[in-house]
């Protein structure tokens, strides 16, 4: 958080030379990156000093090449490496040759360029690369935000739209989220995009109440079936019954509930076949178009089941639906004696 902050602030030659950027908020990662485009590549001559790589679409030579030309017309130009396939833990490694040829440039690189690499999953830390990444680039973390963190940051985000909102609401909000637990499955990407519903739908009005965010949230239930799956996956079959008598206690139907439960098992079985393939979590999130946490989420949950069980347990899914919705079936009897039978 507070990185953003020293940025604005910072000369252009004061900018570093290498940046490593790591972390668990994507969105924090990208408007650091943005930020610092805007510091050193701004108006109609930025195209001329900014240059992209990402994943596996470019060649080292011509990464170094860029990092070693002069910036047009300006102080620095700056270079972004986004998911580099070299530091990933299931992306391969370079040839001797090419990881050279960085280590070379990384420990003498150019004064007038700004290298940023950015992971959005995790690097692997066992890779030489990413050592001397740490050790040499000022390396930047955005962790998971604290609670006094995050009601700040809310605040913020409703001060950036022209929109106060209320300390009840704030708490309101967080609770419809699982954000603070220690399993989460919602990302700062997801409370944005809820600030940006609310302040859309409250239109000319100033403030965000604690009344609007209870009735607009959808998060508490996206929040509820993710721990249902989450206890589901590690067979805790009394948790799983509790779990679900909740979500019925709170009006929630059971043929919603099944249908979200049957989309889920359907994304953990593509996650487990991608990854059992090689692919990292950001290009299985990239192939899903998923956001990179929850396929995280959904790589831990399959992990917990083998592909064939995943199979029958997605027919079985897909079968009961089918069943209800021609009447033949009670929706709730029959999703408890599935989840019985997936706890065994």
């Amino acid at each position: 958080m507070s990185e953003l902050k020293l940025l604005k602030n910072k000369a252009i030659n004061e900018i570093e030379a290498v940046y490593f950027i790591t972390g668990e908020e994507i969105l924090l990662m990208q408007r650091f990156v943005e930020a610092l485009i805007l510091k050193i590549a701004p108006g109609t001559m930025g195209d001329f000093n900014l240059t992209k790589f990402e994943g596996k679409d470019f060649r080292i030579e011509s990464l170094l090449e860029s990092c070693e030309t002069l910036p047009v017309m300006a102080e620095k130009k700056i270079v972004i490496v986004k998911n580099p396939w070299f530091l990933e833990s299931k992306g391969g490694s370079l040839d001797k040759r090419e990881e050279d040829k960085i280590k070379q440039y990384l420990q003498n690189p150019s004064e007038t360029t700004c290298l940023v690499v950015y992971c959005e999953s995790k690097p692997d830390g066992r890779k030489n690369l990413t050592k001397l990444l740490k050790k040499i680039g000022k390396n930047v973390e955005f962790k998971r935000l604290k609670e006094n963190e995050l009601k700040k940051w809310i605040k913020a985000e409703c001060e950036k739209r022209n929109k106060k909102i209320a300390d009840k609401a704030i708490i309101e909000l967080i609770k419809s989220f699982d954000y603070l637990n220690k399993n989460a499955n919602q990302s700062l990407f997801d409370i944005s995009n809820e600030i940006e519903k609310l302040t859309a739908l409250i239109g000319n009005k100033t403030e965000i109440t604690e009344e609007i965010v209870r009735k607009c949230s959808i998060y508490s239930f996206q929040n509820d079936v993710f721990l249902l799956i989450d206890s589901l996956s590690k067979r805790k079959a009394d948790e799983t019954q509790i779990r679900f008598q909740k979500l019925l206690a709170d009006g929630e139907p059971a043929m919603k509930i099944i249908a979200f439960l049957r989309n889920q098992f359907k994304i953990m079985l593509r996650v487990k076949e991608m990854d059992q393939q090689g692919y990292p979590a950001s290009k299985i999130a990239t192939k899903l178009k998923q956001h990179p946490f929850s396929i995280q989420n959904s790589l831990k949950h399959s992990a917990n089941f083998e592909e064939k069980k995943l199979i029958v347990l997605l027919n079985s899914f897909n079968q009961l639906d089918r069943h209800l919705k021609s009447g033949k079936m009670d929706a709730t009897a029959n999703i408890e004696l599935l989840m019985a039978e997936i706890c065994v």
